[in-house]
């Protein structure tokens, strides 16, 4: 059976700049939500469910429907980054879709190239109808991978010399744009078609 492919957001701004905020909004419709929330943001926003271990994030990951849930690990980020983007991936594909957001990658990631299940995640999750919101404040020091499958690029300012021109060389976007953005405005380019949007959130 055919499905919609699902788009894939890479989400780059220094602290404060307007990710998490800008997500929240483009997510506000979405029925059914998976959230690696190493910071525990998302599991304070109305309508989803904190889930802190992965026998709780094993029975969501099975059940069809609307949820949202925000998973909150401990102990090793980078094993447990990998089992929550696996369980995505099968909810996404064998269960219903679903979106799925991944804060802080730069925290469970490399420069190279996506590792274990994320890797699987961003490169077969998009023709399975799974749209991917990976966000991070440095994506010099993020994965390749990600970078190189996106559909769309949202920019925030950022605090970085390294990370505004990697992304310049990845997109059309130029260094200036990038550099020019204050807190809360934002550029977001369209990789399928190369169309350049630009806004300011508002609250």
């Amino acid at each position: 059976m055919k499905t919609q492919d699902g788009r894939l957001y890479v989400i780059s701004g220094a602290s404060r700049s307007g990710k998490t905020a800008w997500t929240r909004k483009a997510t506000a419709r979405a029925k059914r939500i998976f959230s690696w929330d190493p910071e525990a943001q998302w599991c304070d926003v109305a309508g989803f469910h904190k889930i802190t271990t992965r026998k709780m994030l094993l029975a969501y990951m099975a059940k069809p429907g609307p949820q949202k849930i925000a998973y909150v690990a401990g102990g090793d980020l980078k094993a447990e980054f990998d089992f929550f983007c696996g369980c995505a991936m099968y909810a996404g594909r064998y269960v219903e879709g679903l979106e799925v957001i991944a804060e802080e990658l730069a925290d469970v990631s490399t420069p190279s190239k996506a590792p274990g299940n994320w890797g699987i995640l961003v490169r077969r999750g998009l023709k399975r109808g799974i749209t991917i919101r990976a966000i991070s404040q440095r994506w010099s020091e993020a994965d390749k991978t990600a970078v190189g499958n996106a559909t769309d690029f949202v920019f925030f300012r950022m605090s970085s010399g390294d990370d505004v021109r990697y992304l310049s060389r990845k997109t059309k976007i130029e260094e200036i744009e990038i550099n020019a953005l204050v807190p809360l405005q934002y550029v977001h380019m369209d990789a399928l078609n190369g169309n350049i949007s630009r806004g300011k959130l508002k609250f």
